[in-house]
This record gives C-alpha cells, structure tokens and sequence, in this order.
C-alpha cells in the first residue's frame, strides 16, 4: 500500500501524527515506513527532506527519504533496531529550513523555465535542484545576456505581484484544457502546479503557495552541457547570501584600491593597464640585461682544450624567464655550453642547461646522470635541460662547475 502523501495537500505541514506501518530495510539502511508522511522523498530534481521521528521517548533522526516503486516512502534512519515501533503513532517534524528552500528552487525553476520557453523558445529537458545551486538544462543554442536578462526581470515581476500557486489533480477532461508547459510523465494521479496566469507544468514536487514566498531569483550563469545549455541560478535565502558573499569580495576590493565599490571596475582597467606597460617595459630591460650579461660571461669564458666554451653564469636574483633567456643567448655562440643558475627563496639553485649548434654535449643526460649525483632533479633534451640543485651544493670551485662538461657528457 502506498503511503499517503501529506505535502501534497499542504506544503507547509511540517509536525504531523501518523502510524507506524513496519520497520523494515531499504537498499541495506534502516527505514520506517509509515501509514501517511509529510516528509518529501527525493525525486524529480528534488532533494528530500530531513527531520526527526519522535517515538516512544526517543527521538529519530531521518538522513533520507526515499521512495521505491509501489510508492511506499522510506525514512531512512542510522538504527531502528532500538525501538519497536510497529503500530505505534509518531510524531513527525521536518526540517522547516530545508523544506521552505527546496519549495523556493521548486517554485523559481518552474518560473524559469516558462519565462526562458517564452523568451527564447528554450525548452527545459532537465532541472536540478541542489544543495547549494540549482541548475536547468535547456533545448536551445544560445542564450544571449539579454535574453536571459528578460527572462531574469519576468520571473521577478512575477514574484512582486504575489500571485497564487495552486496544487491541482485535473480530470482527464480537464488536464485537456490546460496550457501545459510539457506533458506529464505518469499516466494516473497527475499533479499539475499551476502559477496563476503563467504557468501550468505536471510535478510532484513542493512549492510555495504564493510567488512572493519564492524570494528574489538571481541567474548565476550558463555554459555549454552535453548539446544543450545549463543554467545555474539561485532563489530566496540562496540568492540573499550569494549577494553578501559578492558584495563582501566586492567591499574587500574596493579598500585594497581605495575607491567606492562601484569604482572597482574601473580601478582594475587600470591595474591591467599598469601591468600591460610594466610588462612590456620589463620584456624591454630583460633583453638588454640578457645581451648585455651573455657578452660579458662569454667573453670572461674562454674555451678549453677540444674547443668548447663552457660558461657557468650564477645570476642569483634573476627570474627563470630570464635564466632561460640568457642561456639561449649564450648558446647562439656555437661553440658554447651554457649552465645558468640562480639561487630562489628556498636556496635551491633553478639551473638551465643549453648548448650551441656545434658543442658535442648532451645537455639532458648531463642533468640526469652528472647532476643528479648530488641530489638534482631536472631533464630535459640533448640541446636543452633545466632543473633544480640542492642548495647545498656550490656553484664554482667543487660544486656545479666541477660537474660541468666533461668528454664523458659529450
């Protein structure tokens, strides 16, 4: 028998009396099963909801609730088996917060997804009630910022005029004559929520009773899913703390530039336009330093006895962009072998390895056999290596310089 469903009738019901039918168990966790509920079970993109069960002096606490395909609603609970509660009458009490949020998301979906069919001729295939966002999936291309402005200001519009939502069980004869926004998914029992003068959809789910109960909704985004378009929004209580939350990163902002909240935007052009310039004059010192710094190292480098010329440059303080560049300025010597290094914040030292077109020297089997002797960990190509070296090894004397090349690396 299936269990009789309180929430349909009154969605605000949320303490009632019922019997308990059996103590049984659902997929392997405890579950009550009782005579009538005003607990919703998770299902149609809805979450269910949470409570207790009060029985005999004690106290249960429903985690889930589920429904299986006889339409008996399970309560899921961690332990039962304490209690021996068949027959017995309990009292049940949902989670009042819970509940009014889930009835919010409910009632905006449905808000949406008519205000999006009407404005965009975007079809709802799905709908996704989470715990922290929601999410429609629709039937159409694109949704421009306007659109889904449009969209956004009717539902809202909707919401101000504080219009009725009602639960109906139409007839067949008159399921007929309304201007349903899809068609139902269960032939028997159909439950229809009408939104006075705009929308009629098939659900089971709850809703609030009134559209001003929903509280502002707010879409947060969109993106492409699987061939359609998911919009994610939120409602009520949500759309409250998703403002505070943004308006607290927007405050924090708005101290750190020391201008008004709204200035912000304009305070980042800025910065991003500072930083264009900073870049573009450190792209211009750092090709006069790599010019000017390979000139002198190469010059105080002479080459040894097979002709290579080995240059081991510490330019401690240098970044690993410009590490790399003055080694590929080194190396356009062709008879060059260039270690560069500098010591970072830890003390390691970052060391770049490039060789010139006619040096016979493995640049990467060096890192890896040489170099790795001492605790390197680094690789990379014949032409080309880098990586980091203990900081306790020295850069000259019997440190990295006496690791340099070698007839056995070439």
């Amino acid at each position: 028998m299936s269990t009789e469903k309180l929430f349909h009738e009154d969605p605000f019901l949320l303490r009632f009396e019922a019997r308990v039918v059996t103590a049984t168990e659902w997929k392997g966790r405890p579950s009550i099963v009782l005579d009538r509920t005003a607990f919703y079970p998770e299902g149609g993109g809805q979450l269910a909801d949470v409570g207790v069960l009060r029985v005999g002096g004690g106290v249960l606490q429903i985690g889930d609730v589920q429904i299986d395909e006889e339409g008996v609603i399970h309560h899921l609970v961690d332990t039962a088996a304490q209690y021996r509660i068949a027959e017995q009458t309990v009292i049940g009490e949902v989670d009042v917060r819970r509940r009014r949020d889930h009835m919010s998301q409910h009632t905006a979906q449905h808000m949406l997804s008519r205000a999006l069919l009407d404005v965009a001729d975007a079809e709802t295939v799905s709908a996704r009630l989470g715990s922290q966002v929601s999410t429609i999936d629709l039937k159409v291309g694109v949704l421009t910022d306007a659109q889904l402005s449009q969209a956004e200001n009717l539902v809202n519009e909707i919401i101000f005029d504080d219009r009725p939502v009602r639960s109906l069980f139409p007839t067949s004869e008159e399921m007929s004559r309304l201007p349903l926004r899809r068609p139902p998914k269960v032939e028997r029992n159909v439950r229809v929520i009408e939104i006075d003068g705009f929308d009629h959809s098939p659900c089971g789910g709850t809703h609030c009773t009134r559209t001003s109960q929903v509280g502002p909704v707010h879409v947060l985004c969109t993106e492409k899913y699987k061939g359609l378009v998911r919009l994610t929004f939120v409602s009520g209580r949500r759309c409250l703390e998703d403002y505070r939350a943004k308006d607290a990163a927007l405050r924090s902002m708005a101290r750190m530039f020391t201008c008004g909240p709204l200035d912000v935007s304009s305070a980042l052009d800025r910065m991003r336009d500072d930083a264009a310039a900073q870049a573009e004059q450190t792209k211009w010192l750092r090709e006069r330093f790599v010019r000017a710094a390979a000139e002198r190292w190469l010059a105080a480098s002479p080459p040894d006895a097979s002709g290579t010329t080995l240059v081991l440059a510490d330019e401690t303080g240098a970044d690993l962009t410009t590490l790399r560049a003055l080694a590929r300025a080194i190396a356009s010597r062709a008879d060059a072998v260039a270690v560069v290094g500098a010591r970072d914040a830890s003390g390691d030292w970052q060391v770049v390895v490039e060789r010139g077109s006619r040096a016979k020297f493995d640049a990467g089997q060096w890192f890896k056999q040489q170099v790795a002797s001492v605790g390197a960990r680094g690789g990379g190509r014949a032409d080309r290596a880098e990586g980091r070296v203990p900081a306790s090894v020295e850069w000259t004397g019997a440190g990295i310089g006496y690791l340099g090349p070698t007839p056995d690396s070439r």
